[in-house]
C-alpha cells in the first residue's frame, strides 16, 4: 500500500524511556514493510522547572529510530495529571504548528492516533484543518480507566469516539466497553503482535547463565512497570503463600516505577525479600533472554488492554499465569497455554503458582509448547496487514 500515515502517540520510545510505547514503534516498523510511509509526532511533557521531566527538555526535536522519522513536540502537561481533561486541547495547540510545517514535506493521507484520549481527541481537533481522516487505536487505560477519572475526561472521550473515522481496539473486551459508551462507533478489533525474529524459544540454562540467575530453582518472572495498575502487591502476597510450600522458587521482577521502594518494603515485611529479585528496567533487546530464563511468566494486573508481554512470553514458549482482565482471556487459554485467575485474589494466584511450580511441574513445558504454537497467529506482520486494510477502507 502506498500511503503516507502520520502516527500521533504520546507513548513512543524516546531517550528518557526507550520502553515507552514500544508496541507502537513495532507496529510502525511492520507497516513500513507493507509499503506504508510513516512518520511520528510524539507530544512530550513540558512544565517549567519540574525536575522529574527535566530529561525531556534535552530531547532532540527530530530524530530517526530504526528508519522511522520521529518528531518530539514539547507540550504543556501538568504534574500529577492535574487538568487532564484539557490535554486534547493542549496537544492540539502544540501539534498544529509542527504539523503545518511538516505537511508540505510529508503530505500525510491520514493520522493514526494511539489512545482515544488524549491523542485521538487531539487528532479529531486537527483533522478539519488538514482535511484527513483519523484512525484511533484504543490500548486499555484510555477507555477502561481515564473516562472514569472525571466528567470532563468522559466528555472529551465521547467527543473523540464520535468524530474519529475508525476506532481500533486491541481486544474485544475493549470494543465492548467502547460500544457501551457510544453504540454507533465505527470499530474493529485488531490484536497486537510480536516480532518472531526477536521472541522465540531458547536454552533456559544458557539464558540463566547469561543473566546470573540460579539454574537449580524454579523462576517465575514479572516484566512491566511498577505501577498500581499492575497489582504487584497481590503478586507478592501470592508468592509468599507459595514459598511456604517450597523454598526452591524465586520471583524475578523486571521493571521500574514509583512503587519500587514500597514493594521492596512489602517483600521484606512478608519475609520473602531474599527470594525476590528487583532487577530494574532492562533493555528491550534483552527481554527475550529474561523470558527464556523463566519457568512461568506472571501478570497480576488490575486492568489491561492486551499486554505485549503475554504474546512475547507465548512466543518464547512460556506459560503465563495472568489475571482475567482486558483481552487476556481472549488469547490465553486457561489450563492449555497458562492459567487465568481473578484479579485482586492473592489466594487463587498462589494456588496457580503452587500447581505449576510445585505439584505439576511437568505441565509447564507442555503448556509452553502449546503457547508457542498459539502465538504464531499474532505477529506484527499480521497486525500490519489488517491495519493496511483499515487504512484502505478509510481512505476510500
Amino acid at each position: 500500500m502506498c500511503a503516507k500515515v502520520l502516527v500521533l502517540s504520546h507513548m513512543y520510545p524516546n531517550p528518557v524511556n526507550w520502553h515507552a510505547g514500544i508496541f507502537v514503534h513495532n507496529q510502525c516498523k511492520a507497516l513500513m514493510k507493507e509499503g506504508v510511509e510513516v512518520q511520528v509526532v510524539s507530544p512530550i511533557p513540558s512544565f517549567p522547572f519540574y525536575y522529574k521531566w527535566s530529561g525531556y527538555r534535552r530531547l532532540p526535536r527530530q530524530t530517526e529510530i530504526e528508519g522511522i522519522s520521529v518528531h518530539y513536540v514539547p507540550t504543556r502537561m501538568f504534574p500529577g495529571g492535574f487538568f487532564f481533561s484539557t490535554y486534547g486541547s493542549l496537544y492540539q495547540k502544540s501539534l498544529h504548528p509542527v504539523l503545518a510545517e511538516l505537511y508540505p514535506k510529508f503530505p500525510f493521507d491520514l493520522i493514526h492516533c494511539h489512545t482515544i484520549f488524549p491523542d485521538g481527541n487531539a487528532g479529531v481537533r486537527l483533522k478539519e484543518h488538514f482535511q484527513v481522516p483519523i484512525v484511533s487505536t484504543i490500548h486499555g487505560s484510555d477507555i477502561m480507566l481515564y473516562p472514569k477519572r472525571s466528567k470532563g475526561v468522559y466528555k472529551q472521550t465521547l467527543f473523540a469516539l464520535k468524530e474519529t473515522n475508525q476506532v481500533v481496539t486491541v481486544s474485544r473486551r475493549l470494543q465492548q466497553e467502547v460500544e457501551s459508551i457510544y453504540q454507533d462507533v465505527r470499530i474493529q478489533t485488531i490484536y497486537n503482535g510480536f516480532d518472531p525474529n526477536r521472541f522465540q524459544p531458547g536454552d533456559q540454562t544458557a539464558a540463566r547463565a547469561k543473566l546470573g540467575l540460579p539454574t537449580d530453582k524454579k523462576i517465575c518472572l514479572f516484566v512491566g512497570n511498577l505501577y498500581p495498575v499492575k497489582g504487584l502487591s497481590y503478586l507478592l502476597q501470592a508468592f509468599s503463600k507459595c514459598t511456604r510450600q517450597s523454598d526452591q522458587i524465586r520471583l524475578v521482577i523486571v521493571g521500574d516505577g514509583k512503587l519500587k521502594a514500597s514493594l521492596q518494603r512489602e517483600a521484606n515485611a512478608l519475609g520473602i525479600a531474599p527470594l525476590v529479585s528487583f532487577v530494574g528496567r532492562q533493555p528491550y533487546d534483552e527481554i527475550p533472554t529474561w523470558l527464556q530464563s523463566a519457568d512461568v511468566v506472571v501478570l497480576s494486573s488490575l486492568s489491561e488492554g492486551l499486554p505485549s508481554i503475554l504474546l512475547e512470553s507465548m512466543a518464547c514458549g512460556k506459560p503465563m499465569i495472568a489475571t482475567n482482565v482486558g483481552g487476556i482471556a481472549e488469547i490465553l487459554q486457561d489450563r492449555e497455554t497458562g492459567r487465568i485467575v481473578p484479579a485482586r485474589d492473592a489466594k487463587k494466584f498462589a494456588d496457580a503458582l503452587i500447581d505449576l511450580l510445585i505439584h505439576r511441574t511437568d505441565q509447564t513445558e507442555e503448556m509452553g509448547e502449546k503457547a508457542y504454537r498459539a502465538s504464531r497467529a499474532f505477529t506484527w506482520a499480521e497486525n500490519a496487514r489488517q491495519m493496511v486494510s483499515i487504512y484502505q477502507h478509510v481512505l476510500s
